[in-house]
């Protein structure tokens, strides 16, 4: 007997964790700030590099896994086998166990070697009050990766929320006192990101509890389903987790390598000073967060779409599974596009009003124009992406990934070197990067699964929404801003420049609503897979 859960939407999950996202990126802001206050740049430097020794070993230990588990769970579970789900999440559960133990390890034992590694000795302390949240991650990941599994994707936001909420109020009120009471920086930056650890704690504890009403609400009972061995199940684990794992670190290891080619060629290939070499980067560094910021709103979009097709195919159902790629796809456009292009047209006032003063005025608003175009791209690669893992075609990365992090690299070091581009480059290299990863996948997408979505009709009227958008965006930021200087007598100032992207932002908003609505690129289908969609749908008129 097959279950129809997986036939529900997956945009009902999306959208659960897109709130979560919000908010855990509202949280990281707050938490930033008063950190880097509390800090200064001498503590910032330990909590830097014991952060980024804590990120590589997360990609090593719990990157693909989840994924990997959460498309295992959906496909027992579409198949009416509790028993096989069970087992399979044991047998997940304790991979990611030995997994984060190894990790744990390798940070508390070796913490004072790995700081002297990094040229940054005062590290130490914050490594190790790092190392035991590398553990309790990777038990997150299995409870997260099983209840996605299930569709649930309220486990998963809560504990991103109560992760990052514990993060904030323990991180910054250790640091705070041990700052207050005269301990060394480097003790002080420990006590900083031990907020990580005790965040990852109390996360892994309300998932554990959280699990137990999962299995309740979704009756995992025993049956008479026979599951497969430990050894079959860890086999298949590892098949879809290994590539998931290896195209992760291949895309960490592309932006630290661009890093130091960035660097490297303006000091030493066009000669600038150092000074105007981390002016430079650092404007181009700037400018990244924002070109990522479009991209986390997909990722959610992803983790529920993975399991719901995995389950569709598990049932036999091809039309269903085509129909939520298709949907996936739409979605991602539906959202990357408008994105990527407000950041390309209002890219000088974003950059003025987020960053006023602080950037290299005259490559700002070109980088950021850049990049915004690379933001669809990037998100029609990870949906794409989401689609081949869902059909198990996920050994892809390894032929995708390196290729466009060689050209990334490639064109980033011939660009930065011609007095044309210099900093540009590195955004070309970006955008290029994307641009060939997508097409290959659309390319593989179209080979390797029978009867697959049809990109045309899901790109082609969210892109012409988008253009009368981008059009509207930068039209009404020029009538704003003359307003603004009649009113003000004054445009360059931060708050007339904000005055005007807000009025330009709504209005274009306002307008691309009002297209996808009355083109029908936003279907009454999709709107009724969101929470009170249906309400929405009456209320927007969406036929």
């Amino acid at each position: 007997m097959t279950h129809s859960r997986h036939n529900r939407n997956y945009l009902h999950g999306a959208a659960i964790l897109a709130a979560a996202v919000v908010i855990v990126r509202v949280i990281g802001a707050v938490y930033r700030i008063p950190m880097a206050i509390i800090l200064g740049d001498e503590g910032n430097s330990p909590f830097a590099v014991a952060h980024s020794i804590y990120q590589f070993l997360l990609i090593v230990s719990t990157a693909g896994l989840p994924v990997a588990l959460s498309k295992m769970v959906a496909s027992a579970d579409a198949m009416g086998r509790p028993r096989q789900v069970r087992r399979v999440f044991v047998v997940g559960r304790n991979t990611f166990v030995i997994l984060g133990a190894v990790s744990f390890l390798i940070m508390a034992g070796l913490h004072r070697q790995l700081a002297d590694l990094f040229g940054s000795p005062s590290a130490a302390y914050g490594i190790l009050a790092l190392s035991p949240a590398v553990f309790l991650v990777g038990l997150i990941s299995a409870y997260r990766g099983y209840c996605q599994g299930l569709s649930d994707m309220v486990p998963t936001s809560v504990s991103q929320v109560l992760e990052a909420f514990a993060r904030l109020v323990i991180g910054i009120g250790l640091a705070w006192i041990l700052a207050s009471r005269g301990f060394s920086v480097p003790i002080t930056a420990a006590g900083a990101i031990f907020g990580v650890t005790a965040g990852t704690g109390i996360a892994a504890a309300y998932l554990f509890f959280a699990k137990r009403r999962v299995d309740r609400r979704h009756h995992v009972a025993d049956t008479l389903d026979t599951p497969d061995s430990n050894r079959r199940i860890f086999q298949n684990l590892k098949d879809i987790a290994i590539p998931l794992t290896l195209g992760s670190s291949i895309l960490s290891l592309m932006t630290i390598v661009n890093n130091a080619v960035i660097l490297r060629r303006l000091q030493f290939a066009v000669g600038l000073p150092y000074a105007e070499t981390q002016s430079l980067h650092g404007t181009f560094s700037m400018a990244l967060p924002l070109f990522h910021l479009p991209s986390a709103f997909v990722i959610p979009i992803t983790v529920a779409l993975i399991p719901a097709i995995s389950g569709l195919l598990a049932q036999g159902d091809q039309l269903g599974a085509k129909k939520n790629s298709e949907s996936g796809i739409r979605i991602t456009c539906l959202l990357a596009l408008p994105a990527g292009a407000g950041l390309t047209v209002l890219a000088g006032p974003i950059m003025d009003v987020i960053y006023y003063g602080r950037f290299n005025a005259e490559y700002g608003a070109g980088l950021l124009a850049w990049l915004g175009i690379a933001v669809f791209f990037i998100c029609f690669f990870q949906v794409t992406n989401c689609v081949l893992q869902a059909y198990g075609f996920q050994r892809y990365t390894l032929y995708t990934l390196p290729i466009g992090g060689a050209i990334s690299v490639g064109l980033t070091w011939l660009l930065i070197a011609d007095p044309r581009f210099l900093i540009y480059g590195a955004a070309i290299g970006i955008l290029v990067c994307y641009v060939v990863i997508s097409a290959m996948n659309v390319v593989l997408v179209k080979r390797s699964i029978p009867d697959p979505p049809s990109f045309l009709r899901a790109v082609t009227r969210p892109l012409l929404c988008t253009l009368v958008m981008a059009a509207t965006a930068w039209a009404s930021y020029g009538l704003i801003s003359g307003v603004v200087a009649n009113v003000l007598g004054d445009v360059s100032g931060r708050l007339p420049i904000a005055i005007s992207l807000t009025g330009a932002i709504g209005i274009a908003m306002l307008v691309y609503l009002v297209l996808i609505i009355a083109t029908r690129a936003l279907t009454k289908e999709d709107m009724h897979m969101l929470p009170k969609g249906e309400k929405l749908a009456k209320v927007l008129r969406v036929r």
